[in-house]
């Protein structure tokens, strides 16, 4: 804030600086897919920035507890062997390393979605605890959260 002028009449100028925020919808359960939308949302909001994640279709199945992510897209089967090596190793951290360090920030937000939970027949206890999911929503109120956002993408 800043304050100019002496005396009664003085003007104050106040400043708000808005960071950046990105919206990210994620589709796929595949490991080529996921890593790369909770590295963008991770690094965002160590940023500073906000961040949203909202898992939908085949993604939601990465969310459950004793479902380990482990298969590549058909186009980048030939590294598969690779990246499991480099997170076995500790090389890289994990999806999950990941997303939890860009949930300590309290900047990042994860969103499943509802319409597909019901499809899947995925009950809100049949998710992982340990990447806290923020909220079960709807494809129009995620839509609505991520309509103010600077970025967003659709991961698949």
């Amino acid at each position: 804030m800043l304050i100019y002028g002496k005396g009664l009449y003085n003007i104050v100028i106040l400043c708000v600086i808005k960071m950046p925020k990105i919206s990210i919808i994620v589709s796929s359960e595949k490991i080529d897919k996921i890593f790369p939308a909770v590295t963008l949302a991770t690094t965002a909001s160590v940023m500073g920035w906000e961040a949203e994640l909202f898992f939908t279709f085949w993604s939601l199945l990465a969310l459950r507890k004793r479902y380990e992510v482990k298969e590549v897209s058909s186009d980048y089967k030939g590294f598969e062997e690779n990246l499991r090596r480099a997170i076995s190793s500790g090389a890289i951290p994990s999806w999950r390393e990941v997303l939890e360090q860009g949930k300590k920030t309290g900047r990042l937000k994860v969103y499943a979605c509802s319409t597909t939970m019901g499809l899947l027949g995925i009950k809100e206890e049949d998710l992982i605890e340990d990447v806290d999911v923020d909220e079960v929503v709807g494809a129009a109120t995620f839509l609505s959260k991520a309509k103010d956002s600077d970025i967003n993408f659709f991961i698949s």
